[in-house]
């Protein structure tokens, strides 16, 4: 799961624990396997602090071809440093060289979102964690089908909004299972 808010965290069943306190990476048991996640400073909060409104990301997000990789390489921080799938406390916001249009700068900086996602579930993957099959995604985000498209391509498997995109849905959901008899 990823949840696409103002930050980016991500979580996955695996078989295997996987924790690494630098990096921010935890487990936690889940009936025969482990919920694995870490969060990043990269998210959603980069669109806010660059301007976009939400008519406006609507708008230009018609424009995106979520097949065509951008020329940009943007590590879309909205301050300096980063805790997962690196940790940088030094790191630095990468939003430059700016592109002609603003459709095009949504577009680099979706893709650099995405990239970020790819990263941070390859380090789990190197560090043990089961491999990854599939992503549902929750957070505001998750409504944006060309994003979607987009971080199925570089993820490299099926990624969709998961049916309830609330995380205190999730959270409730594990409330339950941890009360029933």
């Amino acid at each position: 799961v990823t949840s696409l808010g103002s930050t980016l965290a991500i979580k996955m069943l695996s078989d295997t624990r996987v924790d690494d306190s630098e990096l921010g990476i935890y487990s936690h048991r889940l009936g025969n396997q482990w919920l694995v996640g870490g969060a990043s400073n990269v998210g959603c909060a980069v669109l806010r602090s660059e301007g976009f409104s939400n008519d406006e990301l609507a708008s230009l997000t018609e424009s995106i071809d979520p097949k065509y990789t951008s020329p940009y390489e943007y590590y879309p921080l909205v301050k300096p440093g980063e805790r997962f799938p690196i940790n940088d406390p030094q790191k630095q916001p990468v939003l430059e060289p700016k592109p002609p249009t603003r459709a095009e700068y949504l577009h680099a900086i979706l893709q650099g979102i995405s990239k970020v996602e790819a990263d941070a579930f390859d380090a789990l993957a190197k560090m043990g964690a089961s491999p990854l099959t599939r992503v549902l995604t929750a957070g505001g985000g998750s409504v944006n089908d060309k994003w979607t498209a987009m971080r199925q391509r570089t993820l490299g498997v099926p990624t969709q909004a998961a049916d309830e995109v609330e995380a205190s849905f999730g959270l409730a959901l594990l409330g339950l299972r941890k009360y029933e008899p």
